[in-house]
């Protein structure tokens, strides 16, 4: 008997099953439909590509698996429930399978997929390609409308769509991805080339992900500075995935390249106003402490020195006037005292006179007077000086990490350690208290972080430093910030 091809009405038998030769990547990127599973909603969406494909509209879309299983052949139920087991164990999928659209006929699919996961791992989504390796029953051949529209959408995008041929070592780019490069219309793109062209330090890092990933035939992606023609330094997201062989061998890769270079150079220019703005806030918190010192703190001075002079001037006999006068002083002592440890407190002048370690000794014996929690300190002698916004940074998250011990976890003790290592320096607050919540997901805590936790973050995002926080119920909590001392521009990782 011989095999129905897509068009026969006979529905009895499937095409070949499996890997059945030739190649496996789809002829022409109009062909490629895409569908994706959100695991927590369980909803299913698919491209308007595969609904044309299985003649579907997209409200029927099949919402569960025995729905969907009435749209494939029989034969290939089986393969269908284990690609299920496979994706929510974490691997990908890929093989040949066959549809019995509603048009009728039998239609051959190449068809993949991939699991996403959070960062725990678990998987929480699949995203998956596919396309006719036969003309389809309801496809048609508009290819001309569809490739118009895939190159407008590239441009609208700013992304371009590549393949690149494992034999020839050569990439076979769109239109708007030459464009993207400086190439012209047409031009392929060797191996070597285009190697040349990503930024030296890049080039090992993304090699190495490329390369892992085609030899174990998964899909990859990175981020990469790729150098144009003229020396202009573009930022590029790759994703690529490996097409395979009927001997299992990858024989092209396709893929995608996104150019962010705006997005990159409008982040670079917020992160430098952001930096500017903590400079000043800074700047002005000094100039307040200033003021306070040697302004306010002078007149309140010069207050208690005028009330003692007011005390020689006072008859001896009128104890009314000099009680009263005893608390003018008392108020005036208070007031002194509150101002310079306002003035202190806003920006110590020990921190630019004796350094980091000085001031964080003096910062912590008043607090622990003020809260009357003990707190520990350990600062290697030999920690030395660092630069202005370093040692202010370390100073304002130590201070208000001490201030959230106070407020809210209810331990009576505390313990800083501030370290250098391999050009970076380490900062840690650690407390023994009723610790944060359990995260009600693995998007972050249970509730959202304080101000005070985002204004930390922020400072040390501005330093290319590393936040962390880690806590638990009954368990403490500790803060802890890593900074490059020397701090040079980064590029992309």
């Amino acid at each position: 008997m011989t095999k129905p091809s897509v068009n026969e009405p006979n529905r009895n038998s499937p095409s070949p099953k499996g890997r059945s030769g030739g190649h496996f990547g789809p002829s022409n990127l109009s062909d490629v439909c895409s569908w994706q599973w959100d695991l927590k909603t369980n909803r299913v969406c698919w491209s308007s590509q595969l609904c044309n494909l299985l003649g579907i509209e997209p409200r029927d879309i099949p919402p569960g698996t025995e729905d969907f299983l009435r749209l494939v052949h029989p034969e290939f139920h089986d393969l269908v429930r284990q690609d299920i087991k496979t994706i929510l164990s974490g691997l990908p999928f890929e093989h040949e399978l066959c549809f019995l659209p509603a048009t009728g006929g039998v239609l051959r699919v190449r068809t993949r997929g991939i699991p996403i996961s959070d960062r725990s791992g678990q998987v929480v989504s699949v995203v998956g390609l596919c396309w006719p390796l036969t003309p389809g029953p309801s496809l048609g051949r508009p290819s001309r409308n569809a490739d118009l529209l895939l190159a407008q959408a590239e441009e609208i995008a700013n992304f371009g769509s590549w393949e690149f041929n494992v034999d020839t070592r050569k990439g076979t780019l769109s239109a708007h991805l030459a464009k993207m490069l400086d190439m012209a219309p047409g031009a392929q793109l060797s191996e070597d080339e285009y190697w040349s062209r990503v930024h030296p330090e890049d080039r090992p890092r993304v090699l190495e992900t490329a390369g892992a990933a085609t030899a174990n035939q998964k899909p990859f992606q990175y981020v990469a500075r790729y150098i144009g023609p003229g020396g202009t330094i573009r930022h590029h997201l790759v994703r690529g995935l490996p097409s395979i062989d009927e001997n299992g061998v990858a024989n092209s890769i396709v893929g995608i390249i996104l150019d962010f270079s705006d997005q990159t150079h409008a982040e670079g220019e917020l992160h430098r106003l952001s930096q500017q703005l903590l400079r000043a806030r800074d700047e002005e918190r000094r100039n307040v402490a200033r003021e306070l010192h040697e302004s306010t703190g002078q007149t309140l001075a010069a207050l208690k020195m005028s009330l003692g002079r007011l005390r020689e001037a006072l008859p001896e006999e009128d104890e009314v006037a000099h009680s009263l006068l005893r608390s003018a002083v008392d108020l005036a002592d208070d007031a002194v005292r509150e101002v310079r440890t306002l003035s202190y407190l806003m920006h110590p002048p020990m921190l630019d006179e004796a350094g980091l370690p000085s001031a964080l000794r003096w910062y912590v014996k008043g607090f622990a007077e003020r809260s009357g929690i003990s707190v520990q300190v350990d600062i290697p002698e030999d920690f030395g000086r660092h630069g202005q916004e370093i040692e202010t940074t370390v100073f304002r998250i130590v201070q208000e990490a001490l201030t959230n011990v106070h407020r809210y976890s209810g331990s009576r003790i505390a313990t800083i350690c501030l370290g250098r290592e391999g050009g970076y320096l380490s900062a840690e607050v650690h407390d023994e208290g009723c610790g944060l919540p359990a995260p009600a997901s693995s998007s972050g805590w249970g509730a959202p972080p304080g101000v005070g936790i985002v204004g930390m973050r922020e400072r040390v995002k501005q330093l290319n430093g590393r936040f962390e926080m880690e806590s638990a119920p009954g368990k403490g909590t500790t803060v802890r910030v890593v900074l490059p001392v020397d701090r040079q521009p980064q590029g992309p990782v």
